[in-house]
């Protein structure tokens, strides 16, 4: 016979269950989950694992949770979070999943499986993300007036950038910094050659499309998220390193349009 949920949750060691708390937490955080909303998820999975005084605290890049046992500490867990890419799809995943375990649904082990299954879950194949890429410049260059030649100069030019970032540059060059300015440097050289070869009516508008799916606008989404909470720390985490984002896009952008003068291709 199948064990109950209540038989099964008091079969799994403490130690077990508090892990299964943070493994949660961690995965929501990692691929770009709100704070108070992880917050929320930990303290209720907590609960419906029976764990007493659970208290975490949080940061975008770091957990710091505790639990006691008649009355004593018993373990407490420190974890550092990379600033990952985001994936929406495995949030929405583990928020199905945190409904499940606030209304009793997910026994222990079907939450292990879960978990198992959510963290499986593939990046988008690299050529959707490619074409994504060159949709989102296809649109935000008609949407800064450019026209429809140049919306289709940016939309080839996002294609080739996000081709070059993920089988060049992501291999390659460990630094995010880095990527992202080596990737400005070459789209904007692109742009510019292609409008120097008379694709484009305005390069200033291809190049605002052309570079937009570089600019970290979720981040930059969630750090005022963050502030608008009063969760002040967190939110200068994911400010600062938006900053230092555009920062390393506006080198690269500036330097490409050095060397573009230098090449001939602006005049």
């Amino acid at each position: 016979m199948k064990q109950s949920y209540l038989e099964e949750k008091n079969a799994m060691p403490h130690r077990v269950r508090f892990d299964l708390v943070t493994r949660i937490g961690r995965d929501l955080l990692v691929n770009g989950g709100e704070i108070f909303r992880t917050k929320e998820t930990m303290r209720i999975a907590a609960g419906a694992l029976g764990l007493e005084d659970f208290e975490v605290y949080l940061l975008n890049n770091g957990i710091f949770a505790t639990t006691t046992v008649e009355g004593k500490y018993y373990s407490s867990s420190i974890f550092q979070v990379p600033l990952a890419p985001i994936m929406l799809s495995r949030v929405d995943e583990l928020n199905t999943l945190s409904r499940r375990i606030a209304e009793g649904k997910c026994s222990p082990g079907e939450i292990v499986t879960e978990l198992d299954r959510i963290e499986a879950i593939p990046m988008p194949l690299p050529g959707v993300q490619v074409f994504g890429a060159g949709i989102g410049s296809l649109g935000f260059c008609y949407l800064f007036n450019g026209t429809v030649a140049d919306s289709f100069v940016a939309f080839t030019a996002g294609l080739l950038l996000y081709a070059f970032v993920l089988w060049v540059l992501r291999d390659h060059i460990p630094s995010k910094l880095m990527r992202t300015t080596l990737a400005a440097v070459f789209v904007g050289v692109l742009v510019c050659a292609m409008c120097r070869a008379g694709w484009g009516d305005s390069l200033d508008s291809v190049m605002i499309g052309a570079i937009f799916p570089l600019v970290p606008g979720v981040p930059l989404t969630n750090a005022f998220r963050n502030f608008m909470e009063n969760d002040y720390l967190s939110g200068m985490i994911r400010l600062i390193d938006t900053l230092l984002t555009a920062g390393a896009l506006a080198v690269g952008v500036g330097i490409a349009i050095s060397l573009s003068m230098r090449l001939g291709l602006i005049v």
